[in-house]
């Protein structure tokens, strides 16, 4: 698969679910089997999912309150961040089960998709190409990041156990083996190699369920905001681009000039156009309606976890050794990366917003018929409606949060390391 799309691959698609990026999202969501399914499908996976993580997060938990007072503030940070990263794929696992989920998606393939409206004019095609090309580009992108972050997450521990000397045949007195994620279990895995080999295969598996709930679902809902995005494009574009009366202005025998009406046919077409448009706002609106009330929960729950997790990777981090950068380093950059990812994502929706205003009020009402210009004021009040998405409609999804965010974090971050250090 190509890393930047030049859009050929699109001949000869017939369905939004044959467009290459499409299915390769497809084929990423098969380990959370989290595809759209109609009412008669088995979903007997998706409660699997739900339940493993289930299994995951308790012994985490307990993990966590029997070694509070025991282990220091960095070693049980670790713990901290993974419990807190179960959190979310629990979360999205539940969200996965959700029957909205289900209906935005479907809603989302049969109708939202801009390849179901690439006939509707020239410049819906020019729109459905640019975003097509978005699309595949961050699809590939964000799978390859999440690929990498699983390999890094987990092959850093195995190097620590090789350094640390575990994998010989005579193991250095009192020394442990290093894992990915630590539980609270009824077995020996830190000097057992049988319990060791145990939950390394488990801490692998649960590495790429996780990381497909972090990227897969973020890729979903990226990809939404895209099409949204494209839709927002195209009815400013069809807003700025209103046609006036063939003959604005005609100068009278004595000089004056004088203003225009439509005429009849051009009336007709105005009024037709201006109902199309009218509608195709409602429908964007209903459409980030429906985003906010599938994903809103989550999200909010996503930014609580980027509150608290990031200051903590910072701390682990500030530790500066080699073991540490090597563990947290690449894993701190991708939490922050994906917290600055989504927020511009998002923020597009706001820009475009503003600018969907602008187009509104340049259409020329002065010159339709009272019943038109009552349908252009509809359009300017509907404009006013923000289209940014908001999380339980609390908290406004966009740049202004992950600045507020990023500032909250290193404040925590601060104490947090002070704390730690008067341990020490």
């Amino acid at each position: 698969m190509k890393l930047v799309s030049d859009a050929s691959e699109l001949e000869g698609v017939e369905k939004t679910e044959d467009i290459p990026y499409m299915q390769i999202l497809r084929k990423s969501m098969w380990i959370l089997d989290a595809w759209p399914k109609n009412p008669n499908e088995s979903r007997i996976h998706r409660y699997y999912m739900v339940f493993i993580k289930i299994c995951c997060l308790i012994p985490g938990i307990i993990y966590l309150r029997n070694n509070t007072g025991k282990l220091s503030s960095f070693e049980m940070g670790h713990t901290y961040i993974t419990v807190f990263m179960n959190t979310i794929a629990f979360s999205r696992a539940l969200m996965v089960l959700s029957k909205k989920y289900n209906d935005i998606l479907f809603y989302f393939l049969n109708e939202m998709h801009l390849f179901n409206y690439r006939n509707k004019s020239d410049y819906s095609y020019q729109t459905h190409i640019l975003v097509h090309k978005i699309s595949h580009f961050f699809t590939m992108y964000l799978l390859l990041m999440m690929c990498l972050g699983i390999l890094l997450f987990n092959l850093t521990p195995m190097y620590n156990n090789y350094t640390d000397g575990m994998y010989r045949e005579v193991k250095p007195p009192n020394a442990t083996f290093d894992h990915s994620v630590f539980y609270s279990l009824p077995f020996d895995y830190t000097t057992n190699l049988r319990g060791y080999l145990a939950l390394f295969t488990f801490n692998w598996y649960m590495s790429c369920t996780c990381s497909s709930y972090f990227c897969v679902v973020d890729l979903t809902i990226s990809l939404l905001v895209f099409h949204l995005w494209g839709h927002m494009r195209i009815l400013q574009y069809n807003l700025q681009n209103f046609p006036k009366p063939a003959s604005l202005l005609v100068e009278s025998k004595d000089g004056e000039i004088k203003d225009h009406k439509y005429n009849e046919q051009e009336q007709i077409d105005i009024h037709n156009r201006l109902r199309e448009n009218l509608h195709y706002h409602s429908v964007i609106i209903d459409f980030q309606r429906r985003m906010s009330d599938s994903f809103g929960a989550v999200l909010l729950i996503y930014f609580l976890f980027h509150q608290v997790s990031e200051c903590l990777l910072m701390l682990e981090c500030s530790q500066m050794d080699k073991k540490a950068l090597l563990r947290y380093g690449p894993l701190t950059v991708v939490i922050f990366q994906q917290l600055i990812q989504l927020s511009i994502i998002f923020e597009l929706l706001g820009s475009s917003n503003d600018k969907l205003i602008d187009a509104a009020y340049c259409v020329p009402w002065e010159y339709m018929e009272t019943k038109d210009s009552k349908m252009v004021l509809v359009m300017l009040i509907q404009s006013q409606v923000s289209m940014n998405l908001k999380a339980m409609s609390m908290l406004t999804v966009g740049v202004q949060t992950m600045i507020a965010i990023l500032k909250t974090s290193f404040s925590y971050f601060v104490m947090l390391q002070t704390v730690a250090e008067e341990e020490e």
